[in-house]
């Protein structure tokens, strides 16, 4: 890794302590820098309503933020005024597959990091942005790590089932022939963050699917756990980041998927030769202090400039960019409340909330 000065950090997020922007705070933390959470309140820790204007905020914090960085959220939260930030700005956007509103928030901030390679060219395209950068997904070393425990599972799965993935993938049908044919933990269950490691320690195989192509957290959890990884084949860069069938195994379809689960579990020396090997890759590269580490020096880069398109940008196209992500996250309120700081008038102001009311009463 890379040694980098200290720095002050803003981070914005929707908390909650499973998601990749709780990963990169704690591997932030690690590395030495500081830093301050401007992100949602919960219930389990103080942050700031989504209507605080955080330019404001970070002018005034004290000492002044190096930098901010936002992360795809898990809710309805965007940034208000994040354009007019007086210090670099960042988002990281993780489920790019999904939706087609990210390109338009991609504009509001000065560094662009998408988790799936092949989407690069895409959002420097559909957000008119050249400092656009590939960042996956990683493990996190202190959690996804070969714990000293028995083998308890043939395959194992934690994940999300959740009613996208249901409708717009062959999860479910997957996970449903595995449970049905191996010995596995409950892959229907949620488990915490700090057990994920240990479950995927316990199996001689961790199995992946992915939704629309995108080489998933469990791509590293898995393999930074010490087992097996059995993946189907995607773009997005994953051969890349490992070396296909030394590193990792991936199937086409589900007849392979078996055989690959039967064959591995047959074949105990060569399983465990690639398992190691994978494992050996994920912490030498592929860690959340490595992220860390690439999303500053991204950053900081002698050539990076403050280039988010919306700094520039007149006002009625900032609120039209902006009401296109309230919409998509069903942020009802904040278009009601752009609206009014724009002066329009309440027809217009329903007007502009109508395509929100209807996201989320046809959702």
């Amino acid at each position: 890794m890379i040694n980098q000065e200290p720095m002050h950090i803003a981070l914005g997020y929707n908390w909650f302590p499973h998601n990749a922007a709780y990963h990169l705070e704690r591997a932030f933390r690690s590395l030495g820098h500081t830093v301050t959470y401007v992100g949602l309140p919960s219930s389990q820790r103080a942050g700031y309503d989504s209507s605080v204007n955080v330019a404001a905020l970070l002018a005034h914090l004290d000492p002044r933020p190096d930098l901010y960085l936002w992360v795809d959220p898990g809710g309805r939260y965007f940034p208000v005024g994040i354009e007019d930030a007086p210090v670099p700005t960042a988002c990281y956007l993780i489920d790019v597959h999904l939706g087609s509103w990210r390109p338009h928030a991609a504009r509001f901030f000065d560094h662009v990091f998408v988790a799936q390679q092949d989407y690069v060219p895409t959002f420097r395209t559909a957000a008119d942005h050249e400092q656009v950068y590939w960042l996956p997904l990683a493990a996190a070393p202190d959690l996804h790590y070969r714990h000293d425990l028995p083998p308890a599972y043939d395959v194992a799965f934690v994940g999300s089932v959740t009613w996208a993935h249901q409708h717009t993938s062959s999860r479910m049908r997957r996970l449903h022939l595995i449970e049905d044919r191996y010995h596995t933990n409950e892959v229907f269950a949620f488990a915490p963050p700090d057990e994920v490691g240990r479950i995927y320690s316990q199996a001689r195989i961790v199995f992946n699917t992915s939704i629309a192509g995108d080489v998933t957290m469990r791509v590293f959890e898995g393999t930074g756990s010490g087992a097996l990884l059995v993946t189907d084949a995607t773009g997005n860069g994953l051969g890349e980041l490992f070396e296909l069938g030394r590193e990792l195994v991936v199937f086409h379809d589900d007849q392979e998927l078996l055989e690959r689960i039967d064959y591995y579990l047959a074949h105990d020396d060569e399983r465990a030769a690639i398992a190691a090997a994978g494992c050996r890759r994920t912490h030498a590269q592929h860690t959340y202090p490595h992220r860390a580490q690439q999303v500053l020096a991204a950053m900081f880069d002698p050539g990076a400039q403050l280039a988010a398109p919306m700094r520039r940008a007149p006002a009625a196209e900032r609120r039209r960019e902006r009401r296109a992500v309230y919409s998509a996250l069903h942020m009802s309120d904040a278009v009601f409340d752009e609206a009014r700081s724009a002066g329009e008038n309440p027809m217009r102001r329903a007007w502009h909330a109508l395509p929100v009311v209807a996201r989320r009463t046809l959702r």
